[in-house]
């Protein structure tokens, strides 16, 4: 894991690629576009390929990626605030202001307002006073300054130099807010979120036109907030941010997804209801160095103070509630563990939970809590947070898609292939009733690696479509962005090139939906299955891994992606791979798994991946799917999946599904969706395993147990591909 002075160097080589970037938008003419004559060969909108010079542009132009000559950037400096707001229950929030700015004075006349509310800090003080904030860093008792990039690298300047107001809000029990966090997604966070909205309305600088902006869990806060329906809440533009949260944690089928216990301790640590953990390897990255800023009233910091011992209950200082409260079955598995410890702390169970070393050392030790944990099922019905809507207490936003749909408040979702929520930002574009959008680009949760070109490219389309969405819904100008196509996405030529293509809706309409048959036999995937039935045995590896910066670590902040060792991976898994391919083969949509399988265990987790693999031999990762064995009973959700295989995972289902044995079962499941073209002689690959040590809490059976996958025409094991023509749904 990378140390706090690495992931500094980062954001400072970062700054410097943004600042290069921000150089060329800053060089825009009055008119609004990006370029200027000594630029003449930049292209302003980065979606097209060739690159064409800049004055080859008409005057007015408003597609995807690309904005001339609607509003230029009008302001260079800004003007920053900082207050408490109180909220319906007279709960305080800390809340920052950024007003646009001209010649040393704000803006006098009402604008337009972009919130940013979450549990997530405003900013960063460091201990000589200096506050790190969205638009730069300020000097102690500074609040106005040039607009430039800031803390975070959330595009968030681009918007006030547009002449937007951008409030930033911290949730309750969070930063330097007063109150009790609730959970996540709680009814009191959403009627939080209403109170801000509407008080950013009726303030006299506000021209009382509301939107919302932010990633993660920032993109999470907009859809619970518009489930509260504010009346001033006019379009929302949530990133990267999971819909059914259960299934994001779960993997929707009782498999933990560990990496999560690393945010838990993160965000437990920054709020400080949680000591004791900032030299755990689970956090690397939690320091005591900076603190969330002080509002302007608070020049000692003791308002600041009282509020973060305020949140100092046995309740709050408990991350491990996050998962206690999806699901009983993990209080159980705690209780087991603090069983036959002798009474870990906190700290230490996260760690001993994350650590497959330190889980193998207890289970040897503890054999008796092998067994216990082995018997334990994730039931989906048994989660609290499934069911009707909680004041307090953790809600899943899936559940709040008909209360969203009747805000009619409009939404731009914004997701990436190599994301955790890949899924799920498609999904909440197809649970969406009212004015919509979505773009799916080639990069992963969070803009966190400066030497990736696909980062970079996410970094530079959202500022100008960010802009275009806002200045339509909250400027009133009529630039076109609801009458193109609703859906754009990358198709993935290489690792480092892409096609933009356009769509109705998603998935794009298939021209094929291409079955790749497993050989047992052979190891392979063909297009005609095996005349012969076979199967192949695989021993279980518990310590197989995708690495420890997998998409799914990136999302919370352990990351940037880093694929591990591909071809060892491989060499400790069951591998089948295609012959060479005679012609490019275009991929859009949700890629299908089904394998025919036996094994000597009761139940076991089947993790696949699927690959790209070149001339060379060199492999790309480019998807991933997982299974247990006793979910695989499919079932309905109720909401939209595209028709797409999901597991019950109920209770009933779940106890009533067989175990393994010898009689081949078929499970189905789905990878994370993708867009990408596997290039003519290069082969496809699927890699099947049971374990991923890294991301998935697995607990090992001993001994290891067999997996068997079979194939041939009585137990026909697959990869189902939708596919199209390579060279239909022309480029953007």
């Amino acid at each position: 894991m990378k140390s706090l002075e690495a992931a500094t160097e980062r954001r400072s080589n970062f700054g410097a690629i943004a600042t290069s970037l921000l150089t060329l938008v800053a060089l825009a003419a009055p008119t609004g576009g990006w370029g200027s004559a000594e630029a003449a060969d930049y292209d302003p909108c980065p979606v097209r390929q060739p690159p064409r010079p800049v004055e080859a542009e008409p005057q007015l132009v408003s597609s995807f990626g690309c904005y001339l000559g609607y509003a230029g950037p009008k302001f260079s400096e800004f003007a920053r605030q900082s207050l408490y707001v109180a909220v319906r229950d007279g709960t305080r929030l800390a809340v920052d202001i950024y007003k646009p700015a001209r010649d040393g004075a704000a803006i006098q006349e009402p604008a337009p307002v972009i919130l940013t509310y979450s549990r997530y800090w405003r900013g960063e003080e460091e201990p000589d006073g200096r506050v790190r904030t969205l638009l730069g860093t300020l000097a102690p008792g500074q609040s106005m300054a040039a607009i430039q990039e800031g803390w975070g690298h959330s595009g968030a300047h681009n918007l006030v130099r547009h002449g937007y107001i951008h409030v930033v809000a911290e949730a309750r029990g969070t930063g330097a807010s007063y109150g009790q966090h609730h959970g996540d997604m709680s009814g009191v966070e959403a009627m939080d979120g209403h109170d801000l909205v509407e008080w950013s309305a009726a303030q006299p600088w506000s021209n009382g036109r509301v939107g919302m902006r932010g990633h993660s869990y920032r993109g999470m806060s907009q859809h619970l907030t518009a489930s509260a329906a504010p009346p001033h809440l006019v379009a929302i533009f949530p990133g990267v941010a999971p819909f059914d949260e259960y299934d994001a944690s779960w993997a929707g089928t009782g498999i933990l997804r560990k990496y999560g216990l690393a945010w838990l301790a993160r965000e437990a640590k920054r709020d400080g209801v949680q000591e004791g953990i900032e030299g755990s390897s689970v956090n690397p990255l939690v320091t005591d160095r900076v603190l969330p800023p002080r509002v302007d009233a608070d020049p000692d910091g003791s308002q600041r103070a009282a509020a973060r011992a305020q949140r100092k209950t046995a309740e709050a200082g408990n991350p491990m509630r996050y998962f206690t409260s999806q699901s009983p079955q993990a209080q159980a598995m705690l209780d087991i563990i603090e069983r036959h410890s002798g009474g870990l702390g906190i700290p230490q169970t996260i760690e001993l939970l994350y650590s497959s070393r330190l889980l193998a050392e207890f289970l040897a030790a503890h054999p008796q809590a092998r067994g216990e944990l082995l018997r334990l099922r994730f039931f989906r019905d048994a989660s609290p947070m499934l069911r009707s809507p909680q004041a307090e207490g953790a809600n899943n936003l899936a559940n709040l898609a008909p209360a969203i749909n009747r805000s009619r408040v409009a939404t731009y979702n914004w997701g990436g292939w190599f994301d955790f929520a890949t899924r799920d930002t498609i999904l909440w574009h197809a649970n969406n009733r009212n004015q919509k959008k979505l773009t799916m680009g080639p990069w992963t949760h969070g803009w966190n690696e400066p030497d990736n070109p696909r980062e970079l490219s996410q970094y530079q389309l959202l500022m100008v479509e960010e802009l275009r969405w806002f200045d339509y819904w909250l400027k009133g100008l009529d630039n076109g962005v609801m009458t193109e196509d609703a859906v754009h996405y990358a198709v993935l030529d290489q690792p480092q090139a892409w096609t933009w293509r356009a769509a109705p809706d998603w998935p794009p309409a298939a021209d094929e939906v291409q079955s790749l048959w497993l050989d047992a036999r052979e190891g392979s995937l063909s297009a005609t299955g095996p005349a012969r039935s076979a199967n192949i045995d695989y021993r279980i590896d518990y310590g197989v891994s995708m690495g420890d910066a997998t998409r799914y670590h990136d999302a919370i902040g352990m990351g940037p992606l880093r694929q591990g060792d591909l071809i060892a991976h491989a060499q400790r898994s069951l591998m089948f791979e295609s012959p060479p391919l005679g012609e490019d083969l275009v991929l859009a949509g949700h890629p299908i798994v089904e394998l025919f399988v036996t094994a000597n265990a009761n139940d076991l987790e089947i993790n696949a991946y699927l690959q790209e693999v070149d001339e060379a031999g060199a492999v790309h990762q480019l998807t991933d799917g997982v299974l247990r064995a006793s979910h695989r009973a499919l079932g309905e959700l109720g909401y939209a999946t595209f028709g797409l295989p999901r597991t019950d995972s109920t209770a009933q289902a779940v106890t009533n599904t067989p175990p393994l044995g010898r009689s081949p079962v078929k499970l189905t499941f789905d990878l994370q969706p993708l867009a990408a073209r596997f290039q003519r002689g290069h082969r496809v690959r699927l890699v099947v395993n049971g374990a991923d040590a890294h991301t998935n809490l697995t607990i090992p059976q001993e001994p290891p147990p067999v997996l068997s996958v079979w194939s041939g025409p009585e137990h026909p094991s697959r990869l189902r591909l939708p596919t199209l023509a390579a060279e239909s749904h022309s480029a953007n």
